[in-house]
């Protein structure tokens, strides 16, 4: 499966996370029509993430190339996930995907199929920046690195923060709390887990302060020393 996220290296301190975990709502609920935007404001975040990086290496066209993939990755996932930011001006977005809108029937696995071909279609105009063959070198990066070992937890239903970064200028402000005490309080409240993926060794302690746990890591394809660190919060701990 193609579905996999990430989350951006936020340069937040310690001192601004909090395991406070009140039922504060998230700030804004984003439609579809804010997925051009939203899609920016991820672009801008993951510009210097490890993965992109790996996948693009000629940072002059990174930033066109993942505004292209941004904007196709949420509308693919937009039927699953709900896309929050901390206010209409978008200091900070997440994408969250929720696994009990995923069908389990064979015709909801290929409606997703189907979804999957329609994003890479329509993400083909990144060859105006990059090769033919750095796109299919960047679909099987983000095919090695997916969210597919969610499935060994053998959780019923779960939570997963496929995507979060906060804007360069608002880092370090409480924009990081301001989504993830929401998110973890339905978690407590709703008995399931919570689940997301990193690929920036500075953020596991970050997220360890909200009560992450890392249990996987998935090795980068190629050369590159990079891997995706596997983590996961439990409700009530």
């Amino acid at each position: 499966m193609i579905r996999g996220g990430t989350i951006c290296n936020s340069r937040a301190s310690h001192a601004n996370v909090t395991t406070n975990r009140t039922a504060e709502p998230y700030s804004v609920e984003l439609r579809h029509t804010d997925i051009r935007q939203a899609a920016v404001v991820l672009a801008q975040g993951f510009m210097d993430d490890p993965l992109y990086e790996h996948m693009l290496p000629e940072r002059t066209t990174r930033l066109e190339v993942l505004i292209i993939f941004f904007r196709n990755y949420i509308a693919m996932l937009y039927e699953e996930a709900d896309l929050y930011a901390t206010s209409e001006r978008l200091e900070a977005v997440a994408l969250v995907f929720r696994s009990e809108r995923a069908g389990v029937s064979r015709f909801s696995h290929a409606k997703y199929l189907y979804r999957i071909a329609c994003a890479i279609i329509k993400s083909i105009p990144m060859c105006r920046y990059i090769s033919f063959h750095h796109f299919l070198r960047g679909l099987s990066t983000l095919n090695s690195m997916s969210s597919a070992w969610i499935s060994e937890l053998n959780e019923q239903d779960y939570i997963h923060l496929d995507m979060l970064v906060v804007q360069p200028q608002c880092r370090g402000q409480g924009f990081v709390s301001q989504l993830m005490r929401p998110l973890l309080s339905e978690c407590d409240a709703r008995g399931i887990p919570c689940t997301l993926e990193t690929h920036n060794p500075s953020n596991i302690s970050l997220y360890g302060h909200y009560g992450f746990e890392v249990v996987d890591t998935i090795p980068m394809p190629g050369n590159s020393v990079s891997q995706q660190y596997c983590m996961v919060y439990r409700p009530n701990k």
